[in-house]
């Protein structure tokens, strides 16, 4: 794969001051000069929909109001999270990165132009449907499974037209979309059927299955190269066998805690085998992060942005000891009044694949738009609000009687990051490169 160096920055705080400014006016038409500007866009515009709706949900039952919904709110938060924008992210990212990793010509913005429709179309009616119809946001789902295998079908494509000998990070993310592919499928069955176990393992399988292991995959192809690109005398450094240490770790966490939902296992037999497995995964995943650089990450201004993908990838060690943790207060004592809920799962979502997609969302976007690869203060920043909305959910979830309160400060907390980031970086994915070449 080909590099884009880490630079040093150059631009004053809070400015994008590297290059000059394209005197090109920012055009919807500019979205289709490459995969990751139409993608990254509307993954943005995703985000914010599913994030604002959550938001006002909780703002409205923290104000005592009864909202209606055809499933648990939890579950339309799940879907949302996992399979409304994070999708389209992987998506740029696959047709962006894809060609570079089996060394092919670069993929062009109209493979993803139906898709990318779909998936938005798809989003928009499950929100709509969620108040009153469980058709409508069954075919919502649907929506995103047909726009998810139109992705999956170019990505093969891609795989199968390389002839370079590693296709292993390739192949690994096509298995875990077509797991994607699978789960939207059965949330819509679920629905239509109005089982809610169905839909709520689809759900579950959507994080576990499909965007975690893609997360995954990615951070252990990327996190060594990009080290090794910034900082002397680090050499990259990722064997096979850490990819399915990652893997392995996420899945199983994944399948003890569905397992435990669908009363498949007792909670002292679930407790028992998570902390067995997940406990000894959490701490070699801590070894893997600092042996792939985080220290030598956080030395200096220039290196922020190399510090935000490590940082996001230090969560996935975290939320699996605080998986480990809980499991240890079940065995303690099963009626124990302080135990950790969804906080291993938020650190999970919003720490691991929320502060990775903010990074590599900043740093595709600023390196593909011909602009400085690094984080100034405003990014730098935002990221760090962006832990304060992690620490806030994950407070929520071990102080029960100020859940309420906690999680609607997170959600506010996580939505205005967002839309400042948004306001950075959408232009960017409107004009034309700043340095002039293609892109």
């Amino acid at each position: 794969m080909k590099s884009i160096p880490i630079l040093p920055r150059t631009a004053s705080a809070g400015m994008l001051e590297g290059l000059p400014t394209s005197p090109v006016r920012a055009a919807p038409r500019h979205l289709l000069l490459a995969p990751h500007r139409l993608a990254f866009f509307a993954g943005t515009l995703m985000l914010l929909l599913a994030a604002l709706a959550w938001a006002a949900l909780l703002l409205a039952q923290l104000a005592g109001a009864t909202v209606a919904t055809v499933m648990p709110p939890t579950l339309l938060h799940g879907v949302l999270f996992a399979g409304g924008f994070m999708p389209l992210f992987m998506a740029g990212f696959m047709f962006t990165a894809g060609p570079r990793w089996l060394d092919i010509p670069p993929a062009t913005a109209a493979a993803l132009r139906w898709p990318v429709g779909l998936h938005c179309a798809g989003v928009a009616l499950i929100i709509a449907g969620a108040r009153a119809n469980h058709s409508v946001t069954a075919f919502g789902a649907l929506l995103l499974a047909m726009a998810w295998t139109a992705v999956g079908v170019g990505f093969a494509g891609q795989i199968r037209s390389s002839s370079v000998r590693d296709k292993l990070h390739a192949k690994c993310v096509m298995v875990f979309w077509t797991i994607g592919i699978t789960c939207a499928t059965l949330f819509a069955a679920g629905l239509a059927i109005r089982q809610m176990s169905v839909v709520a393992a689809a759900v579950w399988l959507m994080v576990f299955g499909f965007v975690a292991p893609i997360h995954a995959t990615v951070a252990h192809r990327v996190l060594p190269f990009f080290t090794s690109n910034a900082i002397a005398r680090v050499v990259p450094w990722k064997p096979n066998w850490a990819l399915g240490l990652l893997l392995a770790a996420l899945l199983m966490y994944g399948m003890l805690q569905l397992a435990g939902r669908l009363d498949l296992l007792q909670p002292r037999q679930g407790a028992w085998l998570t902390l067995l497995t997940v406990g000894p995964a959490a701490a070699a995943m801590a070894a893997l992060a600092v042996r792939w650089g985080l220290l030598q990450s956080l030395r200096g201004p220039s290196l922020r942005l190399l510090a935000m993908l490590h940082l996001g990838f230090v969560w996935s060690a975290i939320a699996l000891l605080l998986a480990a943790a809980d499991a240890a207060l079940v065995l303690l004592d099963g009626d124990a009044a302080v135990r950790l809920g969804l906080a291993p799962m938020h650190a999970l979502t919003m720490g691991f694949l929320g502060g990775l997609l903010f990074a590599m969302a900043t740093r595709v976007t600023c390196g593909h738009g011909g602009i400085p690869v690094a984080a100034d203060r405003y990014v730098w920043t935002l990221f760090w609000i962006l832990q304060v909305a992690v620490l806030l959910r994950l407070a929520a979830s071990v102080w029960p009687p100020h859940a309420a309160p906690l999680s609607a400060a997170a959600a506010l907390t996580w939505c205005a990051v967002w839309i400042l980031w948004a306001s950075r970086h959408l232009p960017v994915l409107l004009r034309p490169r700043r340095d002039g070449r293609p892109g």
